[in-house]
């Protein structure tokens, strides 16, 4: 549902989407809208920041190209933020190249590892007008596993994982009952393996079944399963479940 409302001299427009993740978590989108500019406000309130601190990995507000996975500017959400208490951050001087501003992973490089949320940029053709665009994520658990049930779980997982009462192989990945039925949880399919082994990612199920050759250890391919989600973002997706298993303490 769009509803829009021009205000004053200025030309003011209020725009508001509702929009929601299959978590829930993810609040309505508020975009507000003037004649002079571009500026991205994203708000918040966020916990799991510091587990960021010190890894190879950045979570920021980017923009973003359409022809890179780089982001032409981002800025990091502050690590130091304690769980529970509102973030703010706003990411302006935006140029016609932007083509997207989401809330993404990235890594040193400033590579796109995985996003969000997003705002398409080409909503608003006036380039030459100043947009103050308010993305507001409501509360959101940006830890590493946070960020996994989030991007992936939602994504790609629960629709056989527990969405609507499915449960394929006893494997509940919804939001609270996820990482309970993963973590050093025997494989329900494969005797001898742990779904996921705390701190060895190349041990653990859910990497070999992503890999080359894991189609052949379940029913299912989930691999194919994956990559219909993240098609040009694949390895970078496996690569970050493997970084969340390995910081598993056994």
């Amino acid at each position: 549902m769009r509803t829009m409302r021009r205000m004053g001299t200025m030309g003011v427009v209020a725009v508001v989407l509702l929009a929601a993740c299959d978590s829930g978590d993810i609040a309505d989108k508020v975009y507000t809208v003037d004649e002079k500019g571009y500026t991205v406000k994203m708000t918040a309130r966020m916990s799991g920041l510091s587990e960021w601190e010190g890894s190879d990995y950045t979570l920021a507000v980017a923009g973003f190209t359409s022809e890179s996975k780089f982001a032409l500017l981002q800025k990091a959400l502050p690590s130091s933020a304690e769980d529970g208490t509102p973030v703010s951050l706003v990411l302006s001087n935006l140029s016609s190249e932007v083509q997207t501003v989401e809330l993404a992973l990235t890594n040193s490089l400033r590579k796109r590892i995985i996003t969000l949320a997003s705002i398409n940029m080409a909503d608003y053709a006036d380039r030459s007008a100043h947009d103050t665009i308010l993305l507001d994520l409501g509360t959101l658990d940006a830890g590493r596993f946070g960020i996994l049930q989030t991007g992936i779980l939602n994504r790609a997982c629960i629709q056989c994982h527990g969405a609507s009462g499915r449960s394929a192989a006893g494997l509940n990945l919804t939001e609270g009952n996820a990482q309970a039925n993963l973590v050093d949880v025997p494989s329900a399919r494969r005797e001898g393996y742990l779904r996921v082994e705390s701190g060895n990612a190349e041990g653990s199920l859910l990497h070999l079944i992503l890999r080359e050759g894991g189609e052949n250890l379940l029913a299912h391919n989930h691999t194919e399963i994956l990559s219909s989600q993240f098609k040009t973002n694949l390895e970078e997706v496996e690569e970050l479940i493997d970084n969340w298993i390995e910081h598993l303490t056994p």
